[in-house]
C-alpha cells in the first residue's frame, strides 16, 4: 500500500511518479491510501489518470483506501469521477 502525501501538488509529482513506478513492479493491483490528502491539483490527478489507464491495459486496478473529500471533489470538478472511481475498500 502506498500512502499518498497530504498535498498532491505539481511540486510532488516526480516523487509520486517514482513511488508509483515502484508499486507497479509488483505487477498487481495498486492500493493507494488517500486518507491524508487535503490538497490535489490537476497535475497530480493527471498522474493518477495515467496510472489508471496503464492498469486497465494490464487488467489491474487501483484499490483506494481511506477517504479524501478534497480529492473526491477535485476529481468530480474535472469530470473524471467515472474514470477515477474513489470507492474505498474501508
Amino acid at each position: 500500500m502506498l500512502k499518498l502525501p497530504n498535498e498532491l501538488a505539481i511540486t510532488q509529482v516526480e516523487i509520486l511518479h517514482q513511488n508509483l513506478l515502484q508499486e507497479l513492479n509488483s505487477k498487481d493491483d495498486i492500493c493507494l491510501d488517500i486518507s491524508d490528502v487535503i490538497f490535489a491539483d490537476t497535475a497530480s490527478i493527471q498522474l493518477l489518470c495515467a496510472l489508471q489507464k496503464h492498469l486497465l491495459t494490464t487488467h489491474h486496478k487501483i484499490i483506494w483506501s481511506g477517504k479524501s473529500d478534497v480529492l473526491t471533489h477535485a476529481i468530480s470538478q474535472l469530470g473524471l469521477n467515472q474514470y477515477l472511481i474513489l470507492e474505498s475498500k474501508d
